[in-house]
């Protein structure tokens, strides 16, 4: 699997990671911030350098986690 590739994959895995709220803890508020996460990360991986990718991925995590650790 070539780099890009790989980087495409994680960034993918990233965004369904972002739109996956437990049915227990679905909330409003926490969707929309997750779809709005999501789509400024898509919209940088398709504007910038795929090079990049991987950094988007990483972006798109910590947001989560950061809401995942307040959200509880």
């Amino acid at each position: 699997m070539s780099d890009e590739t790989q980087a495409l994959r994680e960034l993918l895995e990233a965004v369904y990671e972002a739109l996956t709220v437990p049915d227990d803890d679905l909330t409003d508020r926490r969707l929309v911030d997750r779809a709005l996460w999501a789509r400024v990360t898509i919209r940088g991986a398709l504007d910038e350098d795929p090079a990049e990718l991987s950094w988007n991925a990483g972006y798109l995590r910590n947001k989560m986690r950061e809401e995942e650790a307040t959200a509880k």
